[in-house]
């Protein structure tokens, strides 16, 4: 690395579309459509649905019946909707696409109960990042560490993807959603139940991110390094299915990495508040990096590293070390009381010695990074480096990545939902009104 031309991390913004793995073979994965019946109330909450779901969904059925469908289809006959909530972002969109369609941050805000009764016109319910712009606006985060908490909030998200994103009512289209490693078998039955009785969609089917994030690269098999904004797996899949044993987490990803970076950009005199996280994180995708070997990168010359940024007011500051310290902690996390963390690095190889011995060779040649934090620069390098030293010699080891990593298992819901042979697995709307919620375990595994 030459002295005049420090790293800017600028290979991550300019990554192109992933293709659709050849061995797919993606069609239409469309349930039949139905018309729309009346929306069950229970489990909601009058506040949130009043403004972002009935009245989206009014507004949605005035626009359809005051547009002639013969000359202007407001609703396209389209394939099944992949929906992947995460905890920092939930994404949605058609299955066959190679990208969500809509991509909303994960966080509900409405007004507070003083401001509702001090009147006014406007709407009292804000979806995504727009809420944290309102004044005297509750924040509601729905998902906790990949885990939905708030189902009210979660379905007031999934109707406004629905009705002002993809514009398509959830009655007409199966829903295909994701579900994180190790997620209680409560929430998978609350899952069916709340797209079955509050959305009213025709079909479902649940799946684990990890699997998705296989077969988004083309594969079956394979181990999963999936470190995304608030949680990191390392998961084998085998043919299909999750190795719940051999499962390793750590709750440090990429919202832990952005408070670390403000915590140093103040070390070095920058004051940054909670208010400006935005920018912080604006640092983070565009100009930190993985260091090779840390103490080396620690020695440089500060030529090397040394990068300036100019904020929105116009002022510029200069970044240093702080660019590659910020995500050595995938590698090197920090020590807590009764918890031994080892990095991404050591998760994998503890995950690879619980697998079976007569599919470890499957996994070491099909390790799978994902996730949103898997996209620093110099990070499947330096990843490669660390387990390569750790596995046994002679051991042939193959580390893959998709460019549009951070879209992985929503990318590969989008393949499984749109092939023709995956059709029959649908849970059907008839099956859950005989079965109940407990159909879940008996389709989706």
């Amino acid at each position: 690395m030459s002295s005049d031309s420090p790293r800017t991390g600028s290979s991550r913004l300019s990554s192109p579309d992933p293709m659709t793995p050849r061995s797919m073979n993606p069609q239409s994965g469309r349930l039949g459509t139905r018309s729309p019946s009346r929306r069950s109330r229970a489990h909601s909450s009058d506040q949130y649905l009043k403004a972002k779901g009935a009245a989206e969904e009014s507004q949605f059925t005035r626009e359809r019946s005051s547009s002639p469908v013969k000359d202007h289809p407001v609703v396209k006959k389209t394939g099944a909707v992949v929906i992947e909530t995460g905890t920092g972002s939930c994404k949605a969109g058609f299955a066959g696409q190679q990208k969500p369609k809509s991509i909303v941050g994960t966080l509900v805000g409405h007004l507070s109960e003083r401001s509702i009764k001090s009147g006014g016109t406007g709407p009292d319910t804000f979806i995504g990042e727009n809420a944290r712009l309102q004044p005297n606006v509750e924040i509601i985060f729905p998902v906790r560490n990949g885990i939905i908490i708030d189902w009210e909030a979660a379905e007031v998200l999934w109707r406004h993807m629905f009705y002002h994103d993809l514009k398509v009512p959830p009655e007409e289209h199966a829903l295909l959603m994701s579900d994180p490693p190790l997620s209680p078998t409560t929430n998978r039955e609350k899952m069916v139940e709340v797209v079955f009785e509050s959305l009213n969609s025709p079909g479902m089917y649940m799946a684990y991110h990890s699997v998705l994030s296989v077969y988004a690269h083309g594969k079956i098999s394979g181990l999963v390094i999936d470190t995304g904004y608030a949680v990191t797996h390392t998961v084998p899949v085998l043919e299909g299915y999750n190795l719940p044993h051999a499962i390793e987490r750590m709750d440090i990803a990429g919202s832990h990495l952005t408070s670390f970076l403000l915590q140093l950009l103040g070390d070095t005199g920058h004051a940054f508040n909670e208010r400006m996280m935005h920018i912080v994180e604006d640092i983070k995708h565009k100009f930190c990096y993985v260091a090779a070997d840390f103490e080396s990168e620690c020695n440089l010359p500060k030529a090397e590293y040394m990068v300036d940024f100019q904020l929105p007011d116009g002022q510029i500051i200069s970044l240093g070390k702080e660019r590659f310290q910020c995500p050595e902690r995938l590698f090197n996390p920090p020590t807590m009381p009764g918890v031994s963390l080892v990095g991404i690095h050591g998760m994998a190889l503890r995950s690879l010695k619980k697998v079976p011995k007569e599919a470890r060779r499957d996994m070491h040649q099909n390790v799978l990074l994902c996730g949103g934090s898997s996209l620093f620069e110099g990070l499947e390098k330096r990843f490669s480096s660390e387990l390569l030293q750790k596995v046994p010699a002679n051991t042939k080891l193959r580390v893959s990545s998709i460019p549009l990593r951070n879209y992985a298992a929503w990318t590969g819901g989008s393949i499984l939902a749109s092939l023709k042979n995956f059709q029959s697995c649908w849970i059907r709307k008839e099956k859950y009104q005989e079965y109940g919620p407990y159909i879940v375990h008996r389709k989706c595994y």
